[in-house]
């Protein structure tokens, strides 16, 4: 964010323009005492309707531009503020200069005071449940990260800390869509920076919540451990356990767009899974190989059921595996490929 997003009235921001009171009134269509009102006041977005908002920003050079950068500016210091009262600085290099939209990783920034006030159960579930989906987990992702010029805060831990004091608590709320998601995904951020949450923990009783809750603590775990007999323990929880493959068949397509996101977790028969195919040929490319193993043997199997043209992508999934395959250096993971990439060719 740049001085332009500093509080400016609108005389200020129309002078190098050129135009007068009265020419923005005749160009915006507003009444000239409405403009008088706003001319001089540095506060003027908070008092201006929005439909007056609508025809300054139609009609003028520059008010849209600094309506979004002051609005983003503004949260962005309350939030900032808060955050440092609950003992957590934020990055604000990394803020700014990050290539995640400002307004997720503000949001994330509010889900990280969510949880350090310790909110009501309901409240910090019914926020973090909107984080399912690739662009939002991005950002909460950057929010838990520990790599410097990655992460949105200067140290996280007390994040960790009390993420994982938050999690029992949505664990032991009574059956709620959000409670799972948020579970789920509090579940998976923890995992990939700490091995706070032990993973024999996640695997109980079949049901939706505990399903979710090892998911989220199985994937993050994957992804910081590398740890393949984990995938394969993984897989055979899944071979016996529908629960459990049913909400792995329906989190892909969910968190990629494919599907809606519906408190029943089901997915129509016919679902072209387009974005998923995207989702997953990207993350076989930028994970390690206990992950590619449970992408090979346990999801793509899966997606192939519900889609069998996988996206129509099954061309450029085989190239990928072929290529990724050779790199791994672990027997079982690169024959899991091997296999995998016998059968789509059959596919073609």
């Amino acid at each position: 964010m740049t001085a332009d997003s500093e509080p400016k009235s609108l005389s200020e921001i129309t002078r190098d323009l050129g135009l007068n009171m009265s020419d923005v009134a005749i160009f915006s269509g507003l009444d000239e005492s409405t403009v008088f009102r706003l001319w001089d006041n540095t506060a003027w977005l908070d008092r201006i309707s929005g439909r007056s908002l609508q025809s300054l920003m139609s009609s003028v050079p520059g008010i849209a531009e600094y309506a979004m950068a002051h609005s983003l500016l503004k949260r962005r210091n309350t939030l900032v503020a808060d955050l440092q009262s609950e003992g957590l600085a934020v990055d604000l290099r990394t803020l700014a200069d990050s290539s995640i939209p400002q307004q997720h990783l503000l949001n994330a920034l509010e889900a990280g005071l969510h949880i350090m006030r310790g909110d009501a159960t309901q409240k910090v579930s019914s926020y973090l449940a909107r984080f399912w989906g690739r662009e939002q987990d991005r950002a909460l992702e950057a929010l838990y990260s520990t790599e410097p010029g990655e992460g949105l805060l200067a140290d996280p831990r007390k994040l960790f800390d009390s993420s994982i004091e938050l999690a029992p608590r949505l664990n032991r709320k009574t059956y709620s869509f959000h409670s799972i998601l948020a579970l789920n995904i509090i579940t998976h951020q923890v995992s990939k920076v700490t091995d706070a949450l032990d993973t024999d923990l996640a695997f109980q009783v079949p049901g939706r919540q505990t399903a979710f809750m090892m998911r989220g603590v199985v994937m993050g775990s994957l992804i910081s451990s590398n740890d393949l007999e984990l995938a394969e323990r993984y897989r055979r929880e899944l071979e016996t356990t529908p629960v459990y493959a049913a909400l792995e068949e329906w989190s892909f397509p969910t968190y990629a767009r494919d599907g809606r996101i519906s408190s029943d977790f089901a997915l129509p028969n016919s679902l072209p899974l387009n974005n998923t195919a995207r989702e997953v040929i990207r993350e076989i490319t930028s994970y390690n190989d206990a992950y590619l193993y449970y992408l090979t043997s346990t999801y793509i199997p899966l997606a192939l059921q519900r889609d069998p043209t996988f996206g129509s992508r099954i061309t450029e999934l085989i190239t990928t595996l072929e290529r990724r395959g050779a790199e791994c250096l672990d027997r079982r993971v690169r024959e899991t490929c091997d296999q995998l990439v016998t059968k789509l060719k059959g596919m073609v």
